[in-house]
């Protein structure tokens, strides 16, 4: 699963991944850019979140529209 934060901690969206291991799509998460509340999210940095069996990775993305 990968979820999206805005800086300050709030849940932007979750994105659920169920793509078998051995598919082309295995290591790929599309988003829409709409959070979970149907909006469009606006331009700036966010920290994303994936958690899978191999354990729990973080980061930051920009995004820039």
């Amino acid at each position: 699963m990968v979820s999206i934060y805005t800086l300050d901690g709030d849940l932007v969206k979750r994105l659920h991944h169920s793509y078998p291991p051995e598919s082309s799509e295995a290591t790929v998460v599309r988003w829409d850019l709409i959070t979970r509340n149907t909006q469009a999210v606006k331009t700036g940095i966010y920290i994303w979140s994936v958690e899978s069996r191999f354990g729990t990775d973080v980061g930051k993305l920009v995004v820039i529209k």
